[in-house]
């Protein structure tokens, strides 16, 4: 008889056959293979529904994941960004836009799940090493996430400013209205530019920080590696 988790990467590469082509297949695989993942032991927990996936994916892998006997709790998005740079007003601003999402945390441990419970109770704020820990990733990965997410709002702030001409009300008022941000001056492209300089890991579903990307022997790849091991005992696709 297969294994638990040949079975479950049957089950997983038949959903994704079912889907059309509007899906982003990259994505799926990815969440495919972070299930996986979970279930061997590799990562402590399988964050889902929370990028682009269709509901009927993220139905049926949640029915899976029932079927298991996993725990499966619903709770805010986590995000362990450290807002005391920015001004007030527009940290409230981005908390406030995260807060009505929810999102599934699905891992096997009884202990794991209390500390999950415990995040969620504190509306999704966590520190980097929690973050890290508990999906699995590199604590240097998840740390330069977080650089380029402060380096994204640094820039964005710096448009607001220089649209508004320094005025608060007028760009609180530009952010409240979405207004499109384009950077135009070299700090705003700087800015942006060092936010989006993002490497993929060659498996798995976290973006390498600049010395994983670069190095040899580091945690990324030793973590890839086993990814790729857990894929070719699953037998499911890699692209």
């Amino acid at each position: 008889m297969p294994s638990l988790i040949v079975q479950t990467g049957e089950r997983l590469s038949v959903l994704l056959g079912r889907q059309d082509q509007s899906v982003d297949r990259r994505e799926l695989i990815a969440e495919t293979h972070d299930f996986l993942a979970m279930l061997e032991g590799v990562k402590p927990v399988f964050l889902h529904g929370r990028g682009l996936a269709p509901k009927d994916w993220i139905n049926e892998v949640l029915g899976m994941a029932q079927e298991l006997g996993l725990h499966i709790i619903k709770g805010p998005f986590w995000d362990a960004l450290n807002y005391g740079a920015f001004p007030n007003w527009y940290a409230e601003y981005c908390q406030n836009e995260l807060e009505p999402y929810r999102a599934w945390y699905i891992c096997k441990d009884d202990t794991i799940a209390e500390s999950i419970l415990g995040i969620n109770r504190a509306g999704g704020h966590l520190t980097v090493s929690e973050e890290a820990r508990l999906l699995g990733y590199p604590e240097c990965c998840v740390q330069a996430h977080y650089k380029r997410s402060q380096r994204y709002h640094r820039g964005a702030l710096a448009i607001l400013k220089r649209v508004a001409g320094g005025n608060e009300n007028k760009m609180r008022k530009l952010l409240a209205s979405q207004a499109p941000l384009v950077p135009v001056t070299q700090e705003e492209l700087d800015e942006f530019e060092i936010a989006f300089d993002i490497y993929e890991a060659k498996f798995g579903s976290w973006n390498l920080c600049h010395a994983c990307a670069c190095g040899t022997d580091t945690r990324s790849e030793v973590l890839s590696k086993q990814y790729f091991e857990m894929v070719q005992k699953a037998k499911i696709a890699t692209d």
